[in-house]
């Protein structure tokens, strides 16, 4: 394994650690509430928002660049597999460039709605104003990590001798 996937592979696992670190905080935290809730009647303040904002956009996203580097997103193959050599080949270099075209547009927004979220001290309006501009950053982190692992995996698929069946 070259240098560039040893680093990125230890990013995506680094990613993928933090999402299991949420979904233990989500557990803690809802586990939590519901002791306190259910023993003294006095649930905990803000449960909801942190798992809302703090836990979930973790779980969902920081996963992401593994599954790229790995090539295990979802895959609709009915066709592909009937493709001559040329077409699979073509396949390979739109879906790859689609991806990391995808992915770039996507960091490129969440980046400025991070940036705006930023500067102008965006909170959560519940129990308590809860700020919430430090977890805009993920998305443009998970974004241009994923468009990284995309570009790999493009790499990868178009250095091998053969395309995947």
């Amino acid at each position: 394994m070259t240098p560039i996937y040893q680093w990125t592979d230890r990013i995506a696992r680094g990613q993928l650690a933090l999402a299991a670190l949420a979904i233990c905080s989500i557990l803690f935290t809802i586990s939590l509430d519901v002791i306190l809730r259910t023993t003294l009647r006095a649930p905990l303040t803000g449960a909801m928002e942190v798992v809302s904002f703090y836990c979930m956009v973790p779980v969902v996203f920081l996963p992401i660049m593994l599954l790229e580097l790995r090539g295990e997103h979802i895959e609709t193959d009915l066709f592909y597999r009937l493709f001559p050599l040329s077409f699979k080949r073509m396949s390979i270099i739109v879906s790859g460039t689609l991806s990391i075209g995808i992915y770039g547009l996507l960091t490129f927004i969440t980046f400025e709605q991070a940036l705006s979220s930023t500067s102008r001290g965006e909170v959560s309006m519940g129990v308590n104003l809860m700020p919430i501009w430090p977890v805009r950053w993920i998305l443009p982190i998970a974004f241009s990590t994923s468009a990284l692992g995309a570009l790999l995996l493009l790499i990868r698929n178009l250095s091998q001798k053969s395309p995947h069946d």
